[in-house]
C-alpha cells in the first residue's frame, strides 16, 4: 500500500521554534514543510474560500510533487448541508485552479448532526456536477453513516468513508472503496497556545493505527492526516506513525537542534 502521511495545515504559530526554524518568516513555512512532508489537508478552506493569489503562491511553494489535499467549504458542508451549493462549489473549484495538477483530494467533512438519510439525495446532487479529477472522500460523523444502509451505498457508489480518530465518534472504520482517507485529530482538549510539543502521548493509539494499516492488504492507496489536537504537534504525530510503519524519520530543525543540545 502507498500511504501518504502529513499534517491538517502548516501554518501554526506553535510550529515556530519547534518545527520551524525560529527565524523563518510564516510567508515561507509551506516551501519548508514540502520539503519535509510530501502532502497536507488544507484546513484553512473550511474557513475561507481562498483567493487564487493565496493558491498560485501555495503552487510557487511546493515542487512538483507535492500534493494537496483540501476541506470543502463549511458554507458547503455545514450553513447549507450540502443543498442548493452549486454556485459555492464552482467558486471553490475555479479557486484552486493553480494547484490543480496538485490535488489529491478534496474532503467533505460533515457536521455531525447531519444524517446519512438527510445527506444522501444531495450527495447525489454534488456528485452529479464534482469533477471527476479528484477523489472525494465523505466523513461523515452522524451515528447513521455507519449503518447497515448507509455503508452499502458508499460501497456501491465507491465513495470512501473516512476513518478518523475523533472524540464522539463511534466510527468502525469500514472500506467502502479503493482507497482510505484517515484523519487522526482527538478533541479540542490541547488549547492553540500548547500546539508545537507533544502534550498527550498516544503512541500506542498510533502503533495500532500503523498495525490496522498495514493488515489492509487489498487497498492500494491511503491518505492519512495528523492534527494538532491529537498530540499537541501533528508532524510528531505523523512522524511516529510514519516510524511504525517502517518509513524513514523525518528530521526538522527543533530535532536537530535536540540531537547538537545532546553532545
Amino acid at each position: 500500500m502507498n500511504i501518504k502521511i502529513g499534517c491538517t495545515g502548516w501554518s501554526y504559530q506553535g510550529w515556530s521554534g519547534t518545527f520551524y526554524p525560529k527565524n523563518l518568516k510564516s510567508s515561507d513555512w509551506l516551501k519548508y514543510y514540502s520539503q519535509l512532508f510530501e502532502i497536507t489537508e488544507i484546513n484553512s478552506t473550511f474557513y475561507k474560500i481562498p483567493s487564487q493569489e493565496i493558491v498560485r503562491r501555495w503552487d510557487a511553494d511546493t515542487p512538483r510533487h507535492f500534493r494537496f489535499t483540501a476541506k470543502f467549504p463549511s458554507i458547503i458542508t455545514h450553513e447549507k448541508r450540502l443543498g442548493r451549493i452549486n454556485s459555492e462549489i464552482f467558486s471553490f473549484l475555479a479557486s484552486l485552479s493553480p494547484i490543480y495538477e496538485k490535488v489529491s483530494a478534496l474532503v467533505l467533512q460533515l457536521p455531525p448532526s447531519l444524517s446519512f438519510e438527510e445527506a444522501k439525495p444531495r450527495l447525489e446532487e454534488l456528485f452529479d456536477i464534482l469533477p471527476d479529477d479528484f477523489l472525494y472522500p465523505i466523513e461523515g460523523r452522524h451515528e447513521s453513516w455507519f449503518s447497515d444502509d448507509a455503508i452499502t451505498y458508499l460501497k456501491q457508489n465507491k465513495h470512501c468513508l473516512v476513518w478518523n480518530e475523533v472524540a464522539g465518534v463511534n466510527n468502525p472504520m469500514p472500506v467502502t472503496s479503493n482507497y482510505l482517507y484517515v484523519r487522526l485529530i482527538g478533541d479540542r482538549s490541547i488549547p492553540d497556545s500548547e500546539f508545537g510539543k507533544v502534550t498527550k502521548n498516544k503512541n500506542m493509539l498510533i502503533k495500532n493505527w500503523a498495525k490496522k494499516l498495514q493488515e489492509i492488504k487489498e487497498i492500494p492507496l491511503a491518505f492519512v492526516m495528523a492534527n494538532n489536537h491529537f498530540e499537541g504537534f501533528g508532524p510528531a504525530t505523523a512522524n511516529s506513525l510514519r516510524m511504525h510503519l517502517g518509513m524513514r524519520e523525518l528530521i526538522w530543525e527543533g530535532k536537530k537542534q535536540k540531537t547538537l543540545g545532546s553532545f
